[in-house]
């Protein structure tokens, strides 16, 4: 074992990170844009254990044992840490909030943790920031009108306008450049698989998933097996262009009609779609649409229908319909154009006694600035050309010079 001071011992373990005050600041800055957002549409925030059973993230199926960071807790019960948080709220959901009216409408921040191989016999766990929302209870298109709508006006608020605790982002216009929302339909694409045996549905699944035409056309296919993949894989592009081609195809009408109510809303909503029937999204428990918002190829939203995941924690009730979606803080704000950030330490003033008898009124000053913004008191007897240079450093806008009696001017430093 390394010893306190030794090199090894000062970092964080391999796929953490520290995340440093600026840091800090802008993402708390994002989790309060997109927390407006999802409260304006009725939707309340839940926390939920970074800790759950083992049995509570495996039982959809869709997450793989080997994924999950685990330990044992003092009862001998397996534990994992989230490697997403759907499970997790759609366990509260059917135990915590079983009696509550619906449908429910909840929306998280929070970290989510996953083990990554690395080389043969090793791995390492890997931490990453999710904000999102779950809608359960309210099945139909109108409920995925609702999601999809609601991720448009998140991805849309990033970065507009209006001063922030932490700075002023630039005023007007879109900061997330421009964004594409790709639909596909579980439910559908399954029904064009159908007619593949299971042992080339599975050949075939993998090769529209990775869009990997050259597989399609080598693999020791059936040649009708090969057409469907083909098929599926050429449904990609407008929807006024895949509609109608899906419209002469044996899929369920309902829900080639219940898509073309979404995409006709997404329309008028000024969301730009590329449906794509190959979107085969790696959660299995995923029964309807599925969809990713893409920022020049960088996906910075996910998220799909998953009508019987609530069943599995709950199965001596009725079936509860769920919709939810995550976005990537992380991507967002890298994505994010450096006008459109909060920049800063996010104090707005900076009180400077000129002389020891004028701090007590120093500080009263400050205390009641404070009432209304973030205020630092100068505390290193600096110079004031130190003081003016800390100031610009931090991008503090203004510093309050105070007299022994009380009295004081302000310096507006510009920072352009």
């Amino acid at each position: 074992m390394g010893s306190p001071t030794s090199p090894s011992s000062l970092r964080p373990p391999s796929g953490a990170r520290d995340f440093l005050p600026r840091e800090v600041q802008r993402r708390e800055w994002l989790e309060s844009q997109l927390s407006q957002v999802f409260q304006r549409y009725g939707y309340q925030r839940i926390i939920t254990p970074t800790l759950e059973r083992l049995e509570t993230l495996l039982a959809g199926g869709s997450i793989q044992a080997e994924s999950v960071l685990q330990l044992r807790d003092s009862e001998g019960t397996m534990l994992g840490l989230r490697p997403e948080l759907t499970a997790s709220i759609v366990r509260a959901a059917a135990t915590r909030l079983s009696s509550g009216p619906l449908p429910l409408r909840l929306y998280y921040h929070g970290s989510v943790f996953r083990n990554s191989q690395r080389e043969e016999g090793s791995s390492s766990g890997q931490e990453f920031f999710q904000s999102g929302v779950e809608l359960i209870g309210a099945g139909g298109w109108l409920a995925d009108a609702e999601i999809l709508t609601l991720l448009a006006d998140c991805i849309r608020s990033v970065g507009q306008g209006a001063a922030t605790p932490f700075g002023h982002a630039s005023e007007g216009g879109n900061g997330i450049p421009d964004w594409t929302l790709l639909l596909g339909d579980v439910s559908l694409t399954e029904s064009l698989l159908s007619p593949i045996a299971p042992t080339a549905q599975a050949a075939v699944r993998r090769a529209i998933a990775q869009l990997d035409y050259v597989y399609l056309e080598s693999a020791p296919l059936p040649e009708a097996a090969r057409q469907i993949g083909s098929q599926i894989l050429a449904l990609r592009g407008q929807p006024s262009r895949v509609l109608p081609q899906l419209a002469q195809l044996p899929v369920p009408a309902d829900r080639l009609r219940d898509l073309q109510q979404l995409c006709q809303v997404l329309q008028e909503q000024q969301v730009q779609v590329v449906l794509d029937l190959s979107l085969v999204q790696t959660l299995a428990y995923y029964t309807g649409i599925v969809f990713q918002a893409v920022v020049g190829g960088e996906v910075v939203g996910l998220g799909g229908r998953y009508d019987r995941l609530h069943a599995l924690y709950s199965p001596h009730q009725a079936e509860q319909a769920g919709i939810g979606f995550t976005l990537l803080p992380d991507t967002l704000l890298r994505l994010l154009p450096p006008a459109h950030k909060p920049d800063g330490s996010g104090c707005r003033r900076l009180v400077v006694p000129l002389v020891p008898a004028g701090i007590p009124q120093a500080l009263a000053l400050a205390a009641q600035w404070r009432q209304s913004e973030p205020v630092e008191l100068e505390l290193l007897d600096r110079s004031p050309e130190e003081v003016e240079a800390y100031a610009r450093q931090c991008r503090i806008p203004e510093v309050a010079w105070v007299q022994a009696d009380g009295s004081f001017h302000l310096t507006t430093l510009n920072f352009n």
